[in-house]
C-alpha cells in the first residue's frame, strides 16, 4: 500500500505546485516608514499508520508546521519600531488529532496563534498580547533542514493515533499524550521582553496568565566552518517547573549536522518527574538536485513518565526533504516508529509514514 501511494502523491505534488504558486499573492507594502506584509503557508500530506492490527491512511494537515495565515503592520519612527501581528492556524484533519476512530475530520480547525503588539529599539524588543512565550521553541532548535517533517516534538507526525493493547483493542492513550519535548509555555497571553543581541546572546523573559512565567537564553554563533545555535530555558506554571533546552550544529562545507535536546519537569503534585532527551544526525546539500537544498536525517527520542507515571517512550525516525526554490516549496517524506511501555499495561508498537508538500506564500 505504501509503495503505491508514495510515487503517486509525489507526482501529483510536483505537477500541482506551478498552478498553486501562480495564484499566490504576497502582500508587501511599504511607504514612508509604514509597512504591511501578509502571507502564510499550506502544508498537506498523506499519513499511513500501522498500529499492530490495522493499516490506515489519512489525508492530513502536517502538525509539524501547520497551514496558517499571518499579517503584520509596522511603523518605523526612527529610534523605535512599533507594530502588530495576527496569525491564524487552519488545520483540516491534523496529524495531531486524526486517529482510527476519527478518520475523516472535514471541518476546518482554526486556532488563533498570535494577536500581539510589539515595540523594538536599540534597548531590545517588547511584546504585549497573545504570542510566543520567552521559552517557546527552546527545545526545538534544529539546523538539519528537515523540521518540516520531523524535529524534537516527535508526536507531531502522528500524535492523534491510538495505541492498541496486547490483545489488539484500542486504548484511550494517544501518541501525543505520552510523547513530548517538554518545550516552554507555548503561545500565551503575556508580556515579553528580549534584550538586544550581545555577541549572539539574547536573554528573554515573559509573564502571563495562570502564573505562566519563563526565562530563556539563546545563542547564535558562527565559528569557522560551523554554525551553532543553542538555548536553555526555565518555564513555570500553576502545576510544574520545567528546565529544557537544545543545541544544533551545522558544518557548512560538508552539510553534516547534529542536534540534541533535553528537558525535565518538577511536578507540584509530586510523583515521578517527566523527562526526555532527543538526538538527530542530518546531512544537507545543494548539489544533489538543481531545484534547491536536499536534506536527510535520522533521530532518536527517549522519554519517561510523560502522561503515565512509570512509563517509558521511545521513537526512531528517518526523514527526507527536497526544497523547490522556484516555487518556495518543499516535498518531504518521513517514517517514525513508536514504542510505549507502562506498569500494568501492554502496548503494541506503532509505525507511521507521512509524505506531502508545504508551500509558502
Amino acid at each position: 500500500m505504501r509503495t503505491r501511494i508514495l510515487p503517486t502523491v509525489f507526482a501529483l505534488a510536483i505537477g500541482s505546485l506551478s498552478a498553486v504558486t501562480a495564484q499566490a499573492q504576497i502582500i508587501n507594502f511599504e511607504r514612508e516608514g509604514f509597512k504591511v506584509t501578509a502571507g502564510g503557508q499550506v502544508n498537506r500530506g498523506i499519513l499511513v499508520t500501522d498500529d499492530g492490527v490495522n493499516t490506515d491512511s489519512f489525508f492530513v494537515d502536517n502538525d509539524n508546521t501547520s497551514t496558517r495565515l499571518r499579517a503584520m503592520a509596522s511603523y518605523d519612527f526612527g529610534p523605535v519600531l512599533i507594530g502588530g501581528q495576527i496569525e491564524f492556524e487552519f488545520e483540516i484533519s491534523s496529524t495531531a488529532s486524526i486517529n482510527q476512530l476519527n478518520s475523516d475530520e472535514r471541518r476546518s480547525l482554526s486556532n488563533e496563534r498570535k494577536f500581539e503588539l510589539f515595540a523594538e529599539s536599540k534597548l531590545g524588543k517588547i511584546w504585549v498580547g497573545q504570542g510566543d512565550s520567552a521559552s517557546n521553541g527552546v527545545s526545538e532548535i534544529d539546523l538539519s533542514g528537515t523540521t518540516v517533517i520531523g524535529y524534537s516534538s516527535v508526536s507531531d507526525l502522528a500524535g492523534g493515533i491510538l495505541f492498541r493493547n496486547g490483545l489488539g483493542a484500542l486504548t484511550a492513550t494517544t501518541i501525543g499524550s505520552v510523547f513530548s519535548n517538554l518545550d516552554g509555555n507555548s503561545r500565551i497571553e503575556r508580556v515579553r521582553y528580549d534584550t538586544p543581541s550581545f555577541k549572539g546572546l539574547v536573554l528573554s523573559g515573559s509573564a502571563g496568565q495562570n502564573n505562566e512565567e519563563d526565562l530563556a537564553l539563546r545563542h547564535k554563533l558562527a565559528y569557522g566552518d560551523f554554525k551553532i545555535e543553542s538555548g536553555i530555558a526555565y518555564s513555570g506554571s500553576n502545576t510544574r517547573d520545567r528546565i529544557h533546552g537544545s543545541v544544533s550544529a551545522l558544518h557548512e562545507p560538508t552539510g553534516i549536522s547534529a542536534t540534541f535536546a533535553a528537558g525535565r519537569d518538577d511536578l507540584d503534585a509530586g510523583g515521578p518527574d517527566p523527562d526526555f532527551f532527543y538526538f538527530k544526525l542530518g546531512y544537507q546539500t545543494k548539489d544533489l538536485l538543481p531545484y534547491g537544498l536536499s536534506a536527510i536525517s535520522i533521530d532518536y527520542y527517549d522519554g519517561s513518565d510523560i502522561g503515565i507515571a512509570g512509563s517509558s517512550a521511545e521513537s526512531v525516525g528517518i526523514y527526507a526533504v527536497q526544497n523547490i526554490d522556484r516555487f518556495n516549496a518543499e516535498l518531504y517524506a518521513g517514517y517514525r516508529h513508536y514504542e510505549l511501555t507502562a506498569p500494568g499495561n501492554s502496548f503494541q508498537d506503532i509505525d507511521a509514514v507521512l509524505f506531502g508538500a508545504r508551500i509558502k506564500f
